[in-house]
């Protein structure tokens, strides 16, 4: 939560004070003045989405615009009277939660796949790459994964409860955790899907060679080079190092890639850096 900015670095560990924690937590959820609050984001996308209106349905704009209505009406009664209820928050991000699912079947079912549709993907793939990336390594870090509570969270985490225990039953070893939410590339919430797909959108981009993996993706790992067997070692001290440095290696990878995107096609100084250059 520190590292997103979800709560202000000041704020004890939930393990130290968790009321304090929460009230914090949940407090910034409606924020609109830091980019990190999930209302900022909200309101960005709605002015986002305003400033291409034309070329969305009326069915896409309705839900981005409910969304954003919906949000901030159910954050004010959740905090009202100064209750911060953690039930409530919840509900309400379970409800967002089913609203940005609504826009990206939106996205997947109507969108033409031309350049624009690839780095709206591609965007998202990059922000799912980092983040559970991220959050991985950081399970194995701190030896939450070891724990029951943790390891299901992580696997709830990626969205991938049902499919773990279809497959696993209830096993809860690593290295089927690493199978499911690393390795496997049918399953569109794993890190070997997400990167595929990323390297896949981008190599059909406009001016791409066929077959050809173009330099800005080239960073991103390719999951035909990993192995279980390799990620699962651990080292003398009983650390899993090789998983940690692949996962740290794609969190690296999402946000040098976002940045490169983000200068390549939409730095508005520079007219040659368009979609038709």
């Amino acid at each position: 939560a520190v590292q997103h900015a979800l709560v202000l670095e000041g704020v004890p560990a939930a393990t130290h004070a968790r009321r304090v924690f929460e009230r914090s937590l949940i407090a910034a959820l409606a924020d609109t003045e830091h980019a990190t609050s999930v209302g900022y984001n909200l309101r960005s996308l709605k002015s986002a989405a305003f400033a291409v209106r034309e070329r969305l349905s009326q069915e896409q704009w309705n839900v981005i615009v409910r969304a954003e209505t919906e949000f901030f009406r159910q954050c004010a009664i959740c905090t009202e009277d100064g209750d911060y209820s953690p039930v409530e928050a919840m509900r309400v991000l379970d409800n967002v939660n089913g609203y940005t699912a609504a826009m990206t079947g939106a996205q997947t079912d109507r969108m033409t796949r031309d350049d624009g549709w690839r780095l709206l993907s591609s965007g998202r793939h990059i922000e799912r790459l980092g983040f559970l990336a991220s959050a991985l390594a950081q399970s194995f870090e701190t030896g939450a994964v070891f724990d029951e509570g943790g390891f299901e969270a992580v696997v709830a985490l990626f969205d991938s409860t049902i499919t773990f225990h279809s497959q696993y039953q209830q096993r809860h070893d690593v290295p089927a955790l690493v199978d499911l939410l690393v390795i496997d590339r049918d399953n569109p919430r794993s890190l070997g899907w997400v990167a595929q797909t990323l390297r896949g959108r981008l190599a059909k981009l406009e001016g791409t060679a066929a077959g050809v993996v173009p330099e800005v993706a080239q960073s991103v790992p390719d999951p035909q080079a990993w192995s279980l067997q390799a990620l699962c070692e651990r080292d003398e001290d009983g650390h899993y190092t090789a998983l940690i440095t692949e996962l740290q290696r794609c969190s690296d990878a999402a946000w040098r890639l976002s940045d490169a995107l983000s200068a390549r096609y939409f730095t508005h100084s520079d007219a040659r850096q368009s979609l038709g250059a």
